[in-house]
């Protein structure tokens, strides 16, 4: 018979593979119904931990590393407020580091978990190829948030980008928007994936885009603003407009007003995360909501496994659930 897992365990008694590794740590932020639970799952399965909470201290450094881009998104600052959260009631202490895009700034950080300086490593929106990380993930404790590329070795943690987007676009659709243009961003894979999201529910319409606009650099406020200036320059203006995220739909919503159009009466605006921004907007942005703060917790309950129970790692990926959220941006 196969040994038993920590995700066998966490099967077995209902709960989440977190909830084992803090009963396995002796953490008091765990309710005694689900102690009596995980340790009835471990006597029925006869499970036996790699080594103890103590002996695991003194083999590793209690530490981990999440990379992004940039933390100025509130996608990121959610999802790793959830890394460091789930960390912390493992006993672990979760460094965050930016790496502004830059391929030599993630090799020296990703170079900390390969000299023993950290134990795990967390990855939103890498920038080394997708073979770059399988390899680094066959080797070593590695896990995917938000941004995830095609590797079997590293498990990835996020929505379905492509269904979410396909969703808020038929919502598009459905409150009578029939020219819809699409404010994107293909540097990054979700945002290559909205995109098919939105050609496919007007694929499914009958319907063609209106207008494709991407990015260059930067996907924020500033890039709504001017690419939706440029689409307001066209000869067919659009009535509604979807925006990869919700910081460059406000950027967007900022332009059509400006130029005395109003929305969603003229031209309706749609987002993507449900951020502080989406409510801060006037109107209030329809968007999708992304279980961010879950997102980071799972990804590090998936990191914590990895690390403890080599061999036994969760592969591919998973998808948390997102949410359309109506609000006063878009008709009906």
């Amino acid at each position: 018979m196969a040994r038993a897992t920590v995700q066998d365990v966490a099967k077995t008694a209902g709960v989440s593979v977190g909830t084992v590794s803090r009963v396995l740590n002796g953490s008091p932020a765990v309710s005694a119904a689900s102690k009596e639970k995980v340790a009835g799952a471990i006597r029925q399965l006869n499970y036996r931990p790699l080594a103890s909470a103590r002996d695991l201290r003194r083999d590793r450094t209690m530490r981990i590393l999440a990379l992004a881009k940039n933390l100025d998104s509130p996608i990121v600052s959610e999802a790793f407020r959830g890394v460091g959260d789930a960390a912390a009631l493992s006993g672990y202490v979760s460094l965050i580091a930016p790496t502004a895009g830059e391929p030599e700034r993630e090799q020296q950080l990703v170079d900390m978990l390969r000299n023993g300086s950290v134990d795990g490593l967390i990855m939103f929106s890498p920038t080394m190829a997708d073979d770059e990380i399988e390899a680094v993930a066959t080797q070593m404790s590695v896990v995917q948030l938000c941004e995830v590329a095609d590797s079997e070795a590293a498990f990835g943690v996020s929505i379905d980008d492509r269904q979410a987007s396909y969703d808020i676009t038929q919502h598009l659709i459905k409150t009578g928007s029939r020219k819809l243009a699409m404010i994107g961003n293909r540097a990054a894979r979700s945002g290559r994936l909205r995109e098919d999201g939105f050609r496919w529910a007007l694929a499914e319409a009958g319907l063609s885009p209106e207008h494709l606009l991407f990015a260059d650099g930067d996907f924020n406020f500033h890039s709504g603003r001017s690419l939706t200036r440029e689409l307001l320059g066209s000869d067919r203006l659009p009535d509604a407009v979807f925006c990869g995220s919700d910081t460059v739909a406000a950027g967007c919503v900022r332009e059509i007003t400006d130029a005395g159009l109003r929305v969603p009466g003229d031209i309706a605006v749609a987002g993507f995360d449900d951020s502080i921004q989406a409510e801060m907007c006037v109107p209030g942005l329809t968007t999708i909501r992304q279980p961010a703060y879950d997102m980071g917790r799972v990804a590090f309950d998936a990191l914590f496994e990895r690390m403890t129970e080599p061999g036994a790692h969760r592969r591919g990926r998973t998808y948390l659930p997102h949410e359309l959220v109506v609000r006063d941006s878009t008709k009906g």
